[in-house]
């Protein structure tokens, strides 16, 4: 798992009210779009495969920053 540090004042997404990714790129570091949809666990880290796509390195994992636990 990163540390939300390496990447400080970098767009998230939230997936299902619950995953939060960190939206760049692992390889190069620039912005990702990240997928409609993805496929979750039922406990611990999601499913490790290509969830986002970088305009310069194609399909990547977006780095999982951990479960959100709303208010």
């Amino acid at each position: 798992m990163t540390r939300f540090g390496d990447y400080e004042g970098s767009p998230t997404v939230l997936y299902g009210n619950e995953a939060l990714f960190i939206r760049v790129c692992p390889k190069c570091g620039r912005f990702v779009k990240g997928d409609a949809k993805i496929q979750l666990t039922a406990e611990g880290p999601p499913v490790q495969q290509p969830n986002a796509s970088c305009r310069k390195c194609g399909r990547v994992q977006m780095p999982f920053e951990g479960y959100y636990e709303g208010e």
